[in-house]
């Protein structure tokens, strides 16, 4: 179907290049679901007479967001006081083991839609039932990687094989939803699977996932297990490779360091969720200093409460001034490099998306800064422009968002689902699951 030719005009574009270019007097072309040109307005409305005007007038214009790590959710509010893996047991297991297929439906497409609403176009997930958020995915417009929650138990929804099917299923060029390959953790899975999935990952040459040193707890159980650190142990079975993307990575010894330095493993940096799990503070301004590639993210909502990554660029920024007891080890240009182009060279997606550059997939989100957290606007002046981004917004300041060029919200209106219908259809599943978990003995 052919795609709508857009002008974006009137705003502030923050590339997010390499040059780190800002515009303040151009426009934005989308054609063809990619950015066509980046240059004045008078020379965009004679090369593209058809283009429709998008005025954003007193916004941001910028790549959208990318998280890389999260798990769709249906209920959130409870298990908000407990450590990890008091809270795994459980919360996680016991939403787990009580979800339906139809309800990981309707969780997931409510959580793409959070994140699109957010400024989040793309996400890389962990997922139970992941043929039904492909679904989802599919229906919300999100750019998707999608790792099927894979557990050595016969029990599980999701296996290897079912894994294959989506990756043959969505191995075209053009996808936008696409899946990799992936575990939970090494509690979860045997050294077994483990080598199959090394082998398929390589063989397909498909990115993968799993959870790693999440805890001090996670840790001593993998020291415990396999007599060497999770990342020790991940590097032995063949899991680190630079298309790996590991989940936390919160307490990394210096051998586990120099390994995914070596490997060039990559880490989804989830500050909140570790924050509220009482997990610990990623030294991620060593990571960065080492030169290991980082991206932000929001982990489930039932560890975070929300999947607002201008709240995680915030919250990771001021968490590392904390630790490292220093006032300007990490910047705001640090926070939303980690949520757009280093987010999307994590996910091995960096010639495609993460900047706002003549080529690339037109991955654009425009961020209201007419209000009065957001002043003032200044759009010559880059370091003030990226400090209210990171410091003063937050997701309800997202306006309009493109995926691929198609427009998938515009004034905070989403154009692919009924918003109203759907809150109204999750918040009863939502009850019926809650209800559910509370005869089952979780505490509300």
């Amino acid at each position: 179907m052919k795609k709508n030719t857009y002008m974006v005009e009137n705003g502030v574009i923050l590339t997010m290049d390499a040059e780190k270019h800002v515009y303040s007097d151009k426009a934005l072309i989308l054609k063809d679901g990619r950015i066509a040109d980046i240059c004045d307005v008078e020379t965009a409305k004679d090369c593209y007479p058809d283009a429709i005007p998008v005025n954003a007038d007193g916004m941001v214009v910028m790549p959208g967001l990318v998280n890389t790590h999260l798990h769709s959710c249906l209920v959130r509010g409870f298990g908000d006081d407990m450590k990890l893996y008091d809270w795994h047991e459980a919360i996680a297991e016991t939403v787990s083991r009580h979800m339906t297929e139809e309800q990981a439906y309707t969780g997931a497409l409510l959580t793409y839609l959070e994140c699109l609403k957010s400024g989040t176009t793309t996400f890389l997930g962990l997922e139970k039932y992941c043929w039904k958020c492909y679904d989802a995915a599919v229906d919300s417009g999100i750019r998707a990687r999608i790792v099927p929650y894979i557990l050595d138990f016969d029990d599980c929804e999701d296996t290897v094989e079912l894994n294959i099917e989506y990756v043959e299923k969505t191995k075209g060029p053009d996808e936008r939803v696409k899946f990799w390959f992936g575990f939970d953790s090494f509690r979860e899975a045997g050294d077994a699977l483990i080598a199959r999935i090394v082998k398929l990952s390589n063989q397909y040459h498909i990115g993968m996932q799993t959870h790693s040193n999440e805890s001090v707890d996670d840790v001593k159980r993998c020291e415990e297990m396999h007599g060497m650190t999770p990342i020790e142990y991940l590097h032995k079975m063949g899991v680190l490779t630079n298309r790996t993307v590991l989940a936390h990575c919160v307490h990394l010894s210096e051998k586990e360091r120099q390994l995914m330095v070596q490997t060039d493993c990559r880490v989804a940096h989830c500050c909140v969720s570790n924050m509220k799990l009482c997990d610990g503070a990623a030294p991620i301004v060593d990571y960065k200093k080492r030169g290991i590639k980082m991206g932000l993210g929001t982990d489930g909502a039932n560890s975070n409460n929300n999947y607002d990554l201008f709240e995680e660029m915030k919250t990771a920024i001021l968490q590392q001034r904390i630790v490292n007891d220093s006032a300007d080890c990490m910047k705001a240009e640090d926070a939303l490099y980690m949520a757009t182009l280093g987010g999307a060279d994590v996910l091995g997606l960096a010639d495609e998306i993460g900047s706002l550059e003549v080529g690339k997939r037109a991955d654009v989100i425009l961020v209201n800064m007419k209000s009065l957290h957001s002043l003032p606007i200044v759009g010559k002046i880059p370091s003030i422009l990226e400090s209210n981004l990171v410091y003063a917004c937050n997701g309800s300041d997202v306006d309009t968002v493109f995926v691929d060029g198609d427009m998938v919200m515009q004034g905070r209106k989403l154009l692919k689902v009924d918003e109203a219908v759907l809150i109204e259809q999750a918040n009863k599943e939502a009850c019926k699951l809650v209800s559910l978990l509370r005869d089952s003995g979780v505490k509300m």
